[in-house]
Formats: structure tokens, C-alpha cells, sequence
């Protein structure tokens, strides 16, 4: 007798799509599609989203946001704002020779008490001296920690790259040292289970 032949289902047959919703902070602006055979699956998938893509700004082309799927509606996928990251080849292209790039990694509480680590860049025109180094250090820390202040997580981190704050913050830099470019390159959302985690004994 003949043995029945069994024929492979194909994996993408069994799934659906859903359109993925920018945060509240964007307008939910559609900026994507992801599939998945459950919505329940869909939870908790970080997506990567170009910055001009959630502005309309090719000036935001540089930055990749991270949207965390939070919560399925039909065949929408509402997120919520995880951070970004400036492109490196962008940064790369900044950084030259004969020149100081002046970093500073620390993390602020905001107003509505989130933890955000963000990682805050100078790049001056010419070398500059140690002294002016910390000095430009500790001006950036002091500007984004009290905007931190002012603003909810969600609020701060669109700021960061899609705001004025760099500007304000090159401006009082250059009273310090010969400017090039500010940029808040870094900045990722610590939830609270993370913050509560004992640190390891090693």
C-alpha cells in the first residue's frame, strides 16, 4: 500500500499581520508591519524605526528608535518608547583628527520618575585641555539632568534627538571651548524590574 504523502504547511500561511503604531508622543503614526501566528506572541518584540520616519524630517535619518510592542488591538500593535542609538557610521564621520570628542555616560530620573541611561557627545573644533574636558562634562550632565526634571520619559527622549536641547547645550559649551557639534547619541529606558535586580556578587 502507497504511504500518503504529507504536505509541508507553510509557516507565513498560518500567521497574520499587524500594523505597528508609533507612542503616543509620535501621534501612533503607522511605521511598519510585523507578523506573528498570535497577537499574545507580539508582546514584548522591540522593533527598530528610522527617526525620520516618525518625524518626516530627513534630518532625523541618523537616529534608529526602539519601539517595545506593548499591547495588540485588532491587527494594531501599539508600542511604547524604548530609546535610540545615533547611527555609529554617522558618528564616525564626525570624529577627525587634530579635534576632541568629548564624551559623557550617565543616567537621569525623569519627571515621572524613569530611570533613562544616555550617553551625550561634544565634538569641539580644535583639541582642547583636559580641565575644559571635565568643565564640558559636567555642563552637559547639569543641562539634561534638569530637563530630565521638566519632562516624562516619553517627552525627554523625543527632546533628545528631535528637540532644541543640543542646541542650547553647544551654545553654553562654547563658552567653554570652540564647538563642532553636540548630539545626545545614546539613550535606553531602564524599567523598574531592571533597576531592582541585586547586583551580582562576581
Amino acid at each position: 500500500m502507497a504511504k500518503r504523502r504529507v504536505r509541508a504547511v507553510d509557516p507565513w500561511k498560518t500567521k497574520q499581520w499587524f500594523v505597528i503604531k508609533a507612542p503616543k508622543v509620535f501621534g501612533e503614526k503607522d511605521v511598519g508591519q510585523t507578523a506573528a501566528q498570535e497577537p499574545d506572541m507580539l508582546i514584548g518584540r522591540t522593533v527598530e524605526v528610522l527617526g525620520s520616519e516618525v518625524t518626516g524630517s530627513l534630518s532625523h535619518l541618523q537616529y534608529l528608535l526602539w519601539f517595545k510592542i506593548n499591547k495588540v488591538v485588532g491587527s494594531n500593535a501599539f508600542t511604547d518608547l524604548v530609546g535610540y542609538e545615533l547611527e555609529r557610521s554617522f558618528m564616525k564621520r564626525l570624529t577627525r583628527r587634530h579635534i576632541s570628542k568629548v564624551e559623557v555616560v550617565f543616567d537621569v530620573e525623569t519627571r515621572d520618575k524613569k530611570k533613562l541611561h544616555v550617553k551625550a557627545i561634544a565634538w569641539t573644533a580644535v583639541k582642547v585641555s583636559r580641565k575644559k574636558r571635565t568643565d564640558m562634562r559636567k555642563k552637559m550632565m547639569e543641562m539634561i539632568t534638569e530637563e530630565a526634571k521638566k519632562k516624562d520619559k516619553d517627552e525627554l527622549i523625543k527632546e533628545f534627538f528631535a528637540g532644541d536641547l543640543t542646541k542650547r547645550i553647544a551654545e553654553e559649551l562654547k563658552k567653554i571651548a570652540p564647538i563642532r557639534r553636540v548630539e545626545i547619541a545614546k539613550v535606553r529606558y531602564i524599567p523598574e524590574e531592571v533597576e531592582k535586580v541585586p547586583a551580582s556578587s562576581s
